[in-house]
């Protein structure tokens, strides 16, 4: 049984790729990476065209330029220095396992809407619609999960939206204009207003009947943008109108010169709840149909990628500065400013990763596995079919080639 059956982890943030041959990792340029023989420790060539196998026989290493160009304290460039090259172990072709790829997840709003019908506003009855937010965005502002009601009633002569009466003979109201009553009064709400608001293109949407198409809040009530109310929702041929909220959140961040790891970044987004409730709160389990989705955190953004970086650098004992009264000061000393500042924060990043282990073949009592190692490199997301997302992906499909030449089997992952 193993103590330690999970990889050793280390993180790279490419720049830009060495495609020629013989060139000294000295000569790196910062974030510049490419394959290293082992033998020569100098660069191999890498095919951007139609990548090829390398000798199989050879033990390669991933060798990166350090972003930290300078080392200033303590003569510690005598001892390889800030400014060393960061280097993966050395990688036996062999013994690759697995190379993959994690692609962007951008970052989608949670929506919740509420559909009804022609007959679901009757005269004489106040209908309510209540949504709910959670999620940390919520917990973080009051403690607890929010919510707000909004009502088809109202008092136009005392400012607020417009209220909705009936006219003599009229059976139902108009649905577009008492959801639109009830969204205006949710969206205005002091508690729920930071969380949601009403889509880009509009909150209403009307099937059927001389009012079809989609509509704001605001159009609905005033009758403008080619809406006009109908006292009779039924004749008029109204099939359904639906509302619609979106979620909306933006926390608070802080600039690069003071980034701290302990600075809070999002991980779980707003999520909306939508449902109509009648005048003694209880679900209007036959008026009306929710529906939602759930919002998606963007994946792999600058605020986690840099993080990773500076993990990892700590793990080789190079030091970020963080919290006491001179923390600027040293970063731009001892070079961790640099690293900070290449990345952007607000950036995504695709994510490409190499596995491989190194046997223990003088272990007769089984306590431990072979080592296993996995490099995480962070690429800025981009289109170009010549950017260093492609030249990268040559890369490792080069490692992959020489790996399955040697005997591996690691499956086309990157594709």
């Amino acid at each position: 049984m193993a103590y330690f059956n999970h990889a050793f982890c280390k993180s790279f943030l490419v720049g830009s790729i060495e495609e020629s041959v013989d060139q000294l990792t000295t000569s790196l340029a910062a974030g510049e990476i490419g394959i290293v023989n082992g033998s020569s420790w100098k660069t191999m060539a890498i095919n951007t065209t139609t990548p090829a196998a390398l000798d199989e026989k050879e033990l390669y290493y991933l060798v990166q330029g350090s972003y930290r160009t300078a080392d200033t304290i303590g003569g510690n460039s005598t001892h390889g220095g800030y400014a060393e090259s960061v280097k993966s172990k050395g990688i036996n072709p062999k013994y690759v396992t697995r190379i993959w790829k994690s692609d962007v997840v951008a970052a989608s709003a949670s929506t919740a809407s509420v559909t009804v019908g022609p007959k679901c506003h009757p005269c004489g009855e106040n209908l309510m619609l209540r949504v709910d937010v959670k999620g940390s965005p919520a917990l973080r502002f009051l403690n607890r999960n929010a919510y707000a009601i909004g009502d088809s009633m109202g008092d136009s002569a005392a400012g607020d939206v417009p209220g909705l009466c009936c006219v003599a003979g009229q059976t139902y109201l108009d649905p577009a204009v008492a959801l639109a009553k009830m969204g205006k009064m949710i969206v205005a709400d002091p508690i729920v207003s930071p969380f949601l608001q009403e889509p880009s293109g509009g909150g209403i949407v009307v099937v059927g009947g001389s009012n079809a198409g989609t509509y704001t809040f605001d159009e609905v009530l005033t009758n403008s943008g080619g809406f006009t109310a109908v006292t009779d929702p039924v004749g008029d041929g109204l099939t359904s109108a639906k509302i619609t909220f979106e979620g909306a959140y933006v926390s608070t961040t802080f600039g690069d010169s003071s980034f701290d790891t302990r600075d809070f970044f999002g991980k779980e987004p707003v999520q909306l709840y939508a449902e109509m409730i009648d005048e003694t709160g209880e679900p209007c389990n036959d008026c009306g149909t929710s529906a939602r989705t759930a919002a998606v955190m963007p994946q792999t953004t600058g605020e986690h990628v840099l993080r990773q970086l500076l993990l990892s650098e700590r793990y080789m004992q190079n030091p970020v500065h963080q919290g006491n009264i001179d923390f600027n000061r040293m970063r731009e000393i001892e070079g961790s400013a640099q690293i900070i500042n290449a990345v952007t924060r607000s950036d995504f990043y695709n994510v490409y990763y190499v596995q491989h282990s190194i046997p223990r073949f003088n272990n007769p009592t089984s306590t431990f596995d072979n080592d296993q190692y996995v490099y995480e490199f962070y690429v800025a997301d981009e289109s170009a079919s010549d950017g260093p997302n492609a030249k990268f992906v040559d890369l490792l499909e080069t490692l992959r080639l020489t790996a399955n030449a040697a005997g591996a089997n690691v499956k086309d992952e990157l594709s």
